[in-house]
């Protein structure tokens, strides 16, 4: 089994892909982030990311649904590109950032569901409170980087998760409590 520490969390879909050698892969941080939607209204969807997260890979290349998971985001990243938003959202009545610094997720599971897709059911942490939550993952694509010239592959993993489950209960129904959770990535081969 390796242990691979990741400074970005959507690497942690690279283990997915058969055949693909992790210490091979480079993420591309200008193409790769952790992001969320949020309803308004009922009107618009609010998009938000967080600036900074990482997380640890225990992965089994022998038994894929052995791999692990975990992902910790810093909870004061939070950036929905509006700065008074922000503020509130780092505040005690949103995610309390002083008192829960990270949001945290660890897998239990790993399933493939065919060549593309992978179910990944963990336990989400936020505000201090655990709630499972299963990602849906797809691999994008595979070309070769026109740029580098060598292999790349991309990947997207969604969840939706309430807030309210959270104990983040402000502003409903004007602010939705469904929350849809995104993780993109790019990775290239080394050469």
């Amino acid at each position: 089994m390796k242990l691979l520490t990741l400074r970005y969390a959507p690497l942690a879909l690279c283990p997915f892909v058969p055949g693909l050698a992790l210490a091979d892969w480079a993420i591309e941080p200008s193409h790769t982030n952790v992001s969320f939607e949020v309803g308004h209204l009922g009107l618009t969807q609010t998009p938000g990311v967080f600036r900074k997260f990482e997380s640890t890979i225990r992965f089994d290349d022998q038994d894929i649904e052995h791999s692990q998971i975990t992902l910790s985001i810093d909870t004061a990243s939070v950036d929905t590109y509006e700065s008074t938003r922000d503020a509130a959202l780092r505040g005690p009545d949103w995610f309390d950032a002083a008192k829960y610094p990270k949001i945290t997720f660890a897998s239990r599971s790993v399933k493939q569901v065919d060549a593309t897709h992978f179910a990944i059911a963990g336990d989400l942490t936020v505000h201090g409170k655990t709630v499972p939550v299963t990602f849906d993952a797809r691999l994008t694509n595979r070309i070769v980087n026109p740029f580098l010239k060598v292999p790349a592959v991309g990947f997207v993993a969604t969840a939706h998760v309430d807030r309210t489950a959270f104990g983040m209960t402000q502003y409903l129904p004007v602010v939705s409590g469904d929350v849809t959770l995104k993780i993109q990535v790019e990775l290239n081969k080394l050469p």
